[in-house]
């Protein structure tokens, strides 16, 4: 587990800095909504290619796994829409 921990060190570590530079955006342009959703729409997109690409790269990218990061990325906008009420 360490092993392949380590193996995708670089992915791990990019794909957190994606989710904190979206979140450090988000309460940066707390004054304005519509942007804030803006920025969580665009950290989706990021999670979703992110993802999509090292399942692509390094394990087997079939449907269900595309499917599934399609799914979290939607529930993740959902409760962003609900929770910032845009």
């Amino acid at each position: 587990m360490v092993l392949r921990a380590k193996k995708h060190l670089w992915f791990y570590l990019s794909f957190l800095a994606i989710q904190l530079l979206g979140l450090w955006l988000v309460l940066l342009v707390a004054y304005d909504k519509q942007l804030q959703m803006m920025v969580i729409f665009i950290t989706t997109i990021f999670y979703l290619l992110w993802c999509l690409a090292h399942q692509y790269i390094h394990h087997h990218l079939n449907l269900k796994i595309a499917a599934e990061y399609i799914l979290i990325g939607t529930l993740g906008l959902t409760v962003s829409f609900v929770l910032f009420g845009a």
